[in-house]
């Protein structure tokens, strides 16, 4: 093939009017695969330069690359015989796998519990590296049938098989029947009509009687025959002996070859750089060439008429195609199916806005384009080889699967985000001052009636020790009023609270006593939150850890003042991520606005390390005393 060529139809299948055609010139390959992709690309510029869709397409696939094979199956119902088909057809096709292949069919004629069906197959291969073609260049066909089965489809449409075979379809139609390939013995002796279409590449041959197929073949034989001998015979390249035979058929006179033509490549045989044998290409030469063609055509004919199931007389035949045209083919025609020969006069029957000129160079050449594009139009029979792998899916179709993921994860994001939030705000009320338990008890001078119990930072403040303190501080009314209030807050409102009560006190002492100095508990909270910010900024060396006692020291003197925790390492190098610790504190050291001022003696009785009793469990606990600075104030800390 040289040429793409396609169509736009509007309107319905029996009036459609023709809107956009293109015919565009596939430019040559060294490779099967490279001549494929030059047919995609031409195919996407054909569509993109007349502005047609590139959704509803239908594709044909040259019957020349396709086996035909008729079968009887023992049952009716196309999807039973849908499951049986491959299987029914191996036995007959010989040439390829029937695994390697698509395989359709028609049914043609039903009878007592058996069905008649026309069966196609092409190659997997051939089709999938096709189909990849286009799929690059953004062309995807939702339909791929025999350009064959199109050639009868514009045929039966452009009434060449007369108006008895259109009744006979309509019937057949509305059996439930679809119009095909009848069994060869049922023709024995009829009337036959012949469309024949000749191209470039391959000559496509239909035999109808009665309105109903009765065979269809495609023979390698073509316009290309008579360019590729030439090619061969003066060592130029195929493109340039074709523009030169074109020019040489219609003036009649000689062609002159531009200087510098690429070596001459016979269809498929390997790229060669090869000099040029001719710079002309006489007309003699190519009228010899021409005659030689139309030999080879004669012949191929009567060997398409022997193999025609017992016929008894072509009565038609209607001819079509790029090569219909040329010089003396309808007289090989005439002689050799003793009839006269008449054109598939396509644009006849076809709404269209071409001039005289354009319908006469055109319409011989878009037959096929034609009927792939009637096959869109609701019309029945025809092969679909989109199966398999190959199923088209409609874009929607693609993105169904995925759009219903997303539409559940847009159901169920928001429920599960809120879980997430939900968890991390219990999280975070928990580190905060979440209440664990509280209750009320029988009255105990000198101490609180209610005792509860709280997580995080307000547990460390209420819990026993320090709540203790606070209560001896605030007196035990009033500790259990902050209590009682505290419990009654939400979570994140409780220090704030806790922070107000221990503000007036000191309010109160402050104007009781004339000492405007800090307390103990206030400056003990700042103090505590300075050593948090230490280890936070270390936090990343320090690995796993434990802060498991805190003794904190704050009296009323300014001397004295320290606090003392106990930490636990655990880990091969815990002695070093204590020393990152160490390190840390050291800095604090030199910061004004800290509490700490140095280092102060490990705990009486303790050596400052204590390693962990099990030697499968490498770590210890350290002690680390901290002295506070005796001016250090409440508000130093902000």
């Amino acid at each position: 093939m040289h040429e793409v060529k396609v169509v736009e139809l509007d309107g319905s299948y029996r009036k459609p009017r023709l809107t956009k055609v293109s015919i565009d010139r596939v430019p040559g390959g060294t490779s099967a695969e490279l001549a494929i992709e030059g047919e995609a690309e031409a195919a996407l510029h054909a569509l993109k330069d007349q502005h047609i869709k590139l959704d509803t397409v239908n594709l044909g696939f040259p019957c020349r690359d396709a086996v035909l094979r008729t079968l009887k199956i023992p049952f009716v119902g196309d999807d039973a015989i849908r499951k049986v088909i491959k299987f029914e057809v191996e036995n007959t096709i010989h040439s390829h796998s029937v695994d390697d292949m698509v395989v359709d069919f028609m049914t043609y004629a039903r009878g007592a519990g058996e069905s008649s069906v026309l069966v196609a197959a092409v190659p997997k291969k051939t089709l999938g590296v096709l189909l990849g073609a286009l799929e690059k260049q953004g062309l995807e066909p939702e339909r791929v049938e025999l350009d064959t089965m199109a050639l009868y489809r514009v045929a039966e449409w452009a009434g060449c098989f007369g108006e008895a075979a259109a009744a006979k379809d309509a019937a057949d139609a509305s059996a439930s029947t679809t119009a095909g390939v009848a069994l060869p013995d049922a023709s024995s002796g009829r009337r036959a009509r012949i469309v024949i279409d000749i191209g470039a590449g391959s000559t496509r041959t239909l035999a109808v009687v009665g309105g109903t197929l009765v065979d269809m073949r495609a023979m390698r034989i073509g316009t290309d025959a008579i360019v590729e001998d030439l090619a061969v015979e003066l060592g130029l390249a195929i493109e340039v002996v074709r523009d030169a035979v074109r020019e040489a058929l219609v003036t009649g006179e000689d062609v002159a070859i531009p200087e510098g033509p690429a070596a001459a490549v016979a269809e498929g045989e390997e790229a060669t750089e090869l000099p040029a044998k001719a710079s002309i290409v006489t007309h003699d030469l190519v009228e010899r060439a021409r005659e030689k063609f139309l030999e080879r055509l004669g012949r191929e004919i009567l060997r398409f008429l022997t193999a025609l199931p017992r016929i008894g007389e072509i009565e038609r035949v209607f001819v079509t195609g790029g090569a219909s045209q040329l010089k003396g083919v309808v007289e090989v025609l005439r002689d050799s199916f003793s009839c006269e020969v008449e054109p598939l006069d396509v644009l006849g029957r076809l709404s269209h806005g071409l001039t005289e000129e354009e319908a006469g160079k055109i319409g011989p050449r878009i037959a096929v384009a034609v009927g792939l594009a009637l096959g869109m139009m609701g019309a029945s029979g025809g092969f679909d080889f989109r199966r398999e792998q190959f199923a088209y899916k409609r874009r929607f179709d693609r993105i169904k699967f995925p759009l219903a993921i997303v539409a559940m994860l847009a159901v169920f994001l928001p429920f599960i985000s809120a879980l997430k939030v939900r968890a991390d705000v219990v999280e975070l009320e928990k580190k905060y001052g979440m209440l664990f338990s509280a209750e009320d008890t029988e009255a105990v001078r000198g101490e609180s009636r209610v005792k509860a119990r709280f997580w995080g930072y307000v547990g460390r403040l209420m819990s026993h020790n320090s709540g203790d303190n606070l209560m001896r501080f605030l007196g035990p009314q009033e500790f259990e009023k902050l209590t009682r209030d505290v419990i009654a807050r939400p979570t994140f409102e409780r220090l704030p609270l806790i922070r107000e009560r221990l503000g007036k006190q000191l309010t109160q002492q402050q104007e009781s006593t004339g000492i405007f100095e800090s307390l103990q508990l206030p400056s003990g909270v700042q103090v505590l939150s300075a050593f948090a910010a230490v280890v936070k900024n270390v936090e990343r060396d320090l690995g796993e850890f434990l802060v498991s006692e805190i003794d904190l020291s704050i009296p009323a003197s300014k001397e004295n003042k320290y606090l003392q925790v106990r930490v636990a390492f655990r880990g091969e190098d815990y002695r070093q991520r204590f020393t990152k610790l160490q390190e840390a504190l050291q800095a604090a050291f030199d910061d004004p606005n800290s509490p700490f001022r140095g280092f102060g003696r490990e705990r009486q009785g303790s050596a400052g390390e204590e390693v962990f009793a099990d030697p499968a469990m490498p770590g210890a606990y350290f002690w680390i005393r901290l002295e506070i600075r005796d001016d250090f104030q409440a508000d130093s800390q902000g």
